[in-house]
């Protein structure tokens, strides 16, 4: 008996996290879908999007399917290091103290394609990224640079679309 659905062609962007724009949720109007399908065209907010600075080679972005047995759901996970000092420890408490509200993500790719991640057609931006862990870490050798770790997670039903 031959196992079938190995070789399935994924289109999910490669190669790591190479720019990360954060937009309250709150502030978020909508993301207006491209008539081609699959993607959106371009997004709508009140206030410009913050771009944050993180470590060189040092962001995460995955997406986890599961099934609770009803639907299927999908764990949006986004993680950044910042370097510790006073730009990170500004970074981190303003990202904590905005949290309730959480946030819509423009994620670059190294490769160069976007993806909106806490928004979604089904659900807007209802489901919104928020802090779920903050550490701190002062380098394991001394050669190492301090750092401020931070993780952003939402879980809704659909995959991140790509943004034009």
């Amino acid at each position: 008996m031959a196992l079938s659905g190995l070789d399935k062609v994924t289109t999910r962007p490669k190669g790591g996290v190479g720019q990360v724009m954060l937009i309250s949720a709150g502030s978020f109007v909508r993301a207006v879908e491209d008539p081609a399908g699959g993607r959106f065209s371009r997004i709508e907010s009140s206030e410009a999007p913050v771009e944050y600075v993180f470590r060189e080679d040092r962001a995460v972005y995955s997406e986890t399917l599961s099934d609770d047995g009803l639907r299927g759901l999908v764990r949006h996970t986004l993680e950044m290091e910042l370097s510790a000092g006073e730009t990170a420890s500004r970074a981190t408490d303003e990202l904590v103290r905005r949290s309730g509200e959480g946030f819509v993500a423009v994620v670059t790719m190294a490769s160069g394609e976007r993806i909106l991640v806490g928004y979604s057609s089904r659900f807007g931006a209802r489901y919104p990224l928020r802090v779920a862990k903050m550490a701190s870490a002062s380098g394991s050798v001394p050669a190492d640079f301090p750092s401020v770790k931070i993780t952003l997670e939402s879980t809704d039903a659909n995959i991140s679309k790509g943004l034009i």
